[in-house]
């Protein structure tokens, strides 16, 4: 299937993004998660996913869906 530039720009527009950068002063952290991900076979997207939903859940936040 061939890249079209107008489908993912509109494709992109039903998504969202969020991104983590670890810096020097907390470049551990990223390292634990890193191997973490790496011992449990799982990818970044689907472990931070999954820690927002429980978070989120726990605290008993849920919007309403249109």
């Amino acid at each position: 299937m061939a890249y079209n530039a107008e489908a993912q720009k509109k494709y992109d527009k039903k998504t969202i993004l969020f991104a983590i950068k670890y810096y020097p002063t907390d470049i551990i952290e990223g390292k634990r998660v890193k191997q973490f991900l790496e011992q449990n076979g799982l990818t970044a997207n689907a472990y931070i996913k999954s820690l927002i939903k429980k978070d989120l859940d726990e605290k008993n936040f849920y919007i309403d869906e249109d």
